[in-house]
């Protein structure tokens, strides 16, 4: 469906944010879920935060390039993306207020160990409210 969609480069840009966010999800969350329940050694969350540092500038390098060669053009900026820009990092933020909230009622109401667990859901959240607040700018550019 998105092949016959014509995206900008801007669309194209968010969606390699969305992607990312799913990556992450799918590469790097286990690790983390299945370690909530334990003490991290400082060497193993080292190691992990270094590949994730690896990761994440092998794929943004990589698909940046590859949006550059494929869309030579510059993206146009104008009133329409600030106001776009406007409304996902307002709702972004709103939604980051709301799971520090849920985050808060998590340590308070459950025996969350306070070393993995901790790790584990400050990053599901993050990851939750960027890729809700990528989604709702795809969304936005793709109906204004």
């Amino acid at each position: 469906m998105l092949s016959a969609m014509k995206l900008s480069k801007k669309e194209i840009s968010i969606l390699i944010e969305i992607i990312f966010s799913i990556l992450f999800a799918f590469i790097f969350m286990p690790f983390f879920y299945k370690n909530q329940e334990t003490q991290f050694a400082l060497s193993d969350l080292a190691s992990k935060i270094i590949e994730i540092l690896i990761f994440v500038i092998i794929y943004f390098s990589i698909t940046y390039t590859l949006l550059e060669i494929y869309h030579k053009n510059k993206m146009v900026e104008d009133e329409r993306n600030g106001m776009i820009n406007s409304k996902s990092y307002k709702v972004g933020y709103l939604l980051y207020e709301l799971s520090l909230f849920i985050f808060i009622g998590l340590l308070i109401n459950s025996p969350i160990n306070y070393n993995g667990g901790v790790i584990f859901y400050i990053l599901l959240l993050t990851l939750i409210v960027s890729l809700i607040k990528s989604i709702y700018q795809f969304y936005l550019h793709r109906i204004f």
